[in-house]
C-alpha cells in the first residue's frame, strides 16, 4: 500500500484535458468497458425495448447514451472535486477507469463539515442529472415515439442507480464517505471514523462478491463477474484509504531534515542528456539531480524529463531545456513534516523536493526516500 501512494506512478492512460485547473484522465481500462456498454446497449438494450429500427440506428443510439452516461459520471466526479476546491483543497486530477471514475484529493478535508458537503454533492449531482434527462423526455413525449426516448429512459435510469448506489454507506463510496463525516462528528477521531466506515465498505465488497458467486450458480455468468471484480475492487479501495490515512499520521511527527540525502550529487545546466543518462542516471541509480552553477541552484531535472525524448536528439539537447526551474514549487523547509513534503509533491506534482534554508540547498527529499522510511520503520514495529 505504501508503494501504491508514494512512489512515482506510471498510469496507464491519456490526458484528456483540463477543467477548473483539473486535468481530467481516461484510464486505458475505460475503453473496454465503455465498448462493452456500447456492445450490450446496440445489441441488446435498444433492441428490446424499441424493435423494429435498423442496426446503425440502435449502434448510434448505442454510441450517444454510452458518451452520455459517462459525460454523467465525469459530472459527478467534477461535483465532488470543485466542492473540494470552493473548501481550499486541491484536486490535480480526475480518472475515468474501468468502474467509473474518481477524484485524486490532495489532502483529507479539514473538518467532518467539508467532508459532509465534497460527498453529499455527487448522489445529488447523480439525481439532478437523472431529472434534467427526464425533463428532456416530457419534452418529446407529445410527438411520435422514437429511440430517443429510449436513450433518455436509460439515462435517467443510470443516473438515479449511480446515485442511490453511491449512497450505500460503504467507505469509499459516497455514503461511506457520509458515515465517516458523521462518525468524525460524533468522535472527534478520522482515524476510528476512517476505520469504521472502511470495514463497513469492506463488508459491502464482499457482500458484492458473494452475489455474484450466486449469479454465477444460477446461470448469469457476465453480471455475476461484474459483481465480483466490482467488490474485489471496492474492497481494494476500501482498505488502501484506511491504510493512507495511517500512514499520512505516521509522517506528521517526522521532520524532512531526518530523511532528506545530504550529500546531493547535483550535475551543472549545459551538459548533454546523453551525458546525464549515462554517467548520471545509469551510473548512480538515481531518479532526479538537482541543477547546480557556480554554487547557484537553478532547478531540478528527473528520468521523467528525459524519458520520452527521441535517442537521436539527445546529443543536441542539454539539461538545461529540459530541468524544472527553481521554485518555491520544488522548495520545501528542513523542519517541516514528512506529510507536507508528500502533500506538496502530490499538489505539484513532483516526485522530489530540494531542502532549503536560508535560500542554501541542505540537502533533497524523495518519494523513494520516504517509502524507504515507511518500509524501515514498519519492520521495526512489527
Amino acid at each position: 500500500m505504501a508503494a501504491k501512494m508514494i512512489e512515482e506512478e506510471n498510469r496507464a492512460g491519456f490526458h484528456l484535458f483540463k477543467i477548473a485547473g483539473i486535468q481530467i484522465t481516461l484510464d486505458y481500462s475505460w475503453l473496454i468497458v465503455f465498448a462493452l456498454v456500447v456492445w450490450s446497449l446496440s445489441a441488446g438494450y435498444f433492441p428490446h425495448y424499441y424493435p423494429g429500427q435498423s442496426n446503425r440506428a440502435y449502434w448510434i443510439a448505442g454510441f450517444i447514451a454510452a458518451f452520455l452516461f459517462f459525460l454523467s459520471i465525469l459530472i459527478h466526479e467534477l461535483s465532488h472535486s470543485l466542492v473540494a476546491i470552493r473548501s481550499g483543497i486541491k484536486i490535480p486530477e480526475i480518472i475515468l477507469f474501468i468502474f467509473g471514475g474518481i477524484s485524486r484529493l490532495s489532502e483529507e478535508a479539514k473538518d467532518p463539515k467539508t467532508e459532509l458537503k465534497i460527498a453529499f454533492i455527487g448522489p445529488l449531482s447523480s439525481f439532478a442529472l437523472a431529472l434534467i434527462f427526464r425533463g428532456m423526455k416530457m419534452g418529446l413525449e407529445g410527438r411520435q415515439p422514437s429511440l430517443s426516448l429510449v436513450v433518455l429512459d436509460y439515462l435517467i435510469w443510470i443516473n438515479v442507480a449511480v446515485g442511490i448506489f453511491n449512497l450505500i454507506p460503504g467507505f469509499p463510496l459516497d455514503g461511506g464517505r457520509v458515515l465517516r463525516a458523521l462518525w468524525w462528528w460524533k468522535t472527534g477521531s478520522l482515524t476510528r471514523a476512517t476505520h469504521v466506515a472502511s470495514n463497513i465498505g469492506k463488508g459491502f465488497a464482499l457482500t458484492l462478491m458473494i452475489l455474484g458467486g450466486f449469479q454465477i450458480f444460477m446461470g448469469a455468468l457476465i453480471g455475476g463477474l461484474w459483481f465480483i471484480f466490482i467488490g474485489m475492487f471496492l474492497r481494494g479501495i476500501a482498505e488502501s484509504g484506511y491504510q493512507e490515512l495511517i500512514i499520512k499520521q505516521s509522517l506528521e511527527g517526522v521532520q524532512v531534515q531526518e530523511v532528506m540525502i545530504q550529500e546531493v550529487i547535483s550535475i551543472p545546466p549545459e551538459l548533454p542528456l546523453r551525458h546525464l543518462i549515462n554517467e548520471y542516471f545509469l551510473r548512480y541509480g538515481y531518479r532526479g539531480f538537482p541543477v547546480v552553477q557556480e554554487g547557484k541552484v537553478l532547478g531540478i531535472v528527473s528520468i521523467a524529463d528525459v524519458k520520452d525524448i527521441l535517442e537521436g536528439e539527445d546529443g543536441n539537447r542539454t539539461v538545461e531545456e529540459v530541468m524544472i526551474p527553481i521554485s518555491n514549487r520544488i522548495l520545501i523547509a528542513p523542519e517541516a513534516s514528512l506529510a507536507e513534503a508528500l502533500k506538496k509533491m502530490v499538489q505539484e506534482g513532483v516526485s522530489r523536493l530540494l531542502v532549503v534554508r536560508e535560500d542554501k540547498m541542505v540537502g533533497m527529499i524523495t518519494k523513494t526516500g520516504l517509502l524507504r522510511f515507511l518500509e524501515i520503520r514498519h519492520i521495526l514495529e512489527t
